[in-house]
């Protein structure tokens, strides 16, 4: 359909280079639309980055969403509030559960490091939990390289997308009543989205699909692209 778009939308501690260093790699069925928001700070939920995100979009699209991990989020959001607009969504390395107590309270000191400590000394740590373990062990270049690449975002963005992200409501009721069809696709040594939980919440609701990928982390277009695309291009 010509008036369809892709919309690749990045997730927590990075912004629209990670598409860069995937979408070129492939042949794609529509055209791709990459939102950067990774140094708003103006958003405190996840429907406030997706009514900003569909506001600059062109209204008689039909988008099919590709949302990594934060990215998942606003996908979600887009779909319960547009539904009309959302043609497919795929959450890669995303999770409909809200955030536990045990999770805000990490979001809660991730707030208070990067108040005190900056994004530089933050990113470090975080962007290696991303990855499977034999990943980072044999990658220490491509890990440097992200580390480094992200260090000039904005703490204040982070911050608020950090608050949001642990505010966000749990969506499992929407997937059970929706018509659009979601993709999951997790990877098995994600150390931040339990696929396990995802395919207990999955049981039930058949319109919608999930793709596990052996020994990946939180990173998949990183560490399985081609599995990544492939999973992406069956569902779209």
């Amino acid at each position: 359909m010509a008036n369809s778009l892709l919309i690749f939308l990045h997730g927590f501690g990075e912004d629209t280079r990670m598409w860069d260093d995937f979408i070129p790699q492939f042949t794609w069925p529509y055209v791709c639309h990459c939102p950067n928001y990774a140094d708003w700070s103006d958003c405190h939920s996840m429907a406030d980055y997706a009514r900003k995100i569909i506001a600059e979009l062109p209204e008689d699209a039909s988008l099919h969403v590709v949302g990594h991990s934060m990215g998942g989020y606003i996908a979600l959001a887009m779909a319960e509030l547009f539904p009309e607009r959302v043609n497919r969504v795929i959450l890669l390395h995303s999770t409909p559960y809200a955030d536990s107590e045990e999770k805000k309270n990490i979001r809660d000191k991730t707030i208070a490091f990067l108040q005190m400590h900056g994004v530089r000394s933050f990113l470090g740590p975080f962007v290696s939990n991303l990855f499977a373990p034999s990943f980072v062990k044999s990658n220490p270049l491509l890990l440097r390289e992200l580390s480094g690449r992200y260090v000039n975002l904005p703490a204040e963005a982070l911050i608020a997308a950090t608050e949001a992200m642990k505010q966000r409501p749990d969506t499992w009721d929407f997937l059970a009543k929706t018509s659009i069809p979601f993709l999951f696709i997790l990877g098995d040594q994600d150390a931040l989205i339990s696929h396990e939980s995802i395919l207990e919440g999955l049981a039930g609701k058949g319109q919608h699909k999930c793709v596990i990928l052996p020994s990946v982390g939180h990173q998949g277009t990183y560490e399985s692209p081609i599995a990544c695309f492939e999973a992406m291009a069956n569902f779209i």
